[in-house]
């Protein structure tokens, strides 16, 4: 497992979870990454010489791979969500549909207002030099595939290329108040 690579230099609490372990159980009984000292155990702290941040995310970008591929997928797809819902048609059938979308604070069910910080709600999130459709590629790809993803691309740039003004600006893009 990816684990197994992480080194001290690139994981601070790389001697606790190898001693301790790394998982632990939710309220459910799901397997989970373990909490350790209010935040998750792979979580290096801001000053650690192997660099803030995820450590599994640091050893993807060591190893020359995506993140999402050494990171548990309720990491790498946030702030992203994918639902599934049941369509039931008048006649009859039933379709599933899937969609993809902003998995903001609502998205955590009750108690996830108390998030003090969410990455989507705070308007440093929305600088990128590149839309999300761009910097988040890897990403969708896996989430809807290539053709999916190729679609969406050809989408987007219509819309760009239109320069009709934004319906529905996301409240937190500093362009928003203008």
């Amino acid at each position: 497992g990816h684990v197994t690579r992480l080194t001290p230099d690139i994981w601070q609490h790389h001697a606790e979870g190898t001693r301790n372990g790394w998982t632990s159980e939710d309220d459910e009984g799901s397997r989970q990454t373990r909490p350790f000292q209010g935040s998750c155990i792979f979580q290096n702290r801001p000053g650690f010489a192997g660099g803030a941040g995820c450590s599994l995310h640091i050893l993807a970008l060591k190893e020359g791979r995506e993140p999402l591929e050494t990171k548990p997928d309720v990491c790498w797809q946030l702030p992203v969500r994918r639902t599934y819902e049941w369509i039931d048609r008048p006649d009859d059938t039933r379709v599933l549909q899937v969609s993809i979308g902003e998995y903001d604070r609502r998205g955590w069910g009750p108690g996830g207002h108390d998030l003090h910080w969410w990455c989507t709600s705070a308007t440093s999130a929305h600088g990128a030099g590149d839309p999300v459709y761009v910097s988040y590629r890897p990403e969708l790809v896996e989430l809807m595939g290539k053709a999916g993803y190729d679609r969406l691309v050809e989408l987007c740039e219509e819309r760009l290329a239109s320069q009709l003004p934004l319906l529905a600006p996301h409240p937190a893009d500093p362009a928003a108040g203008r």
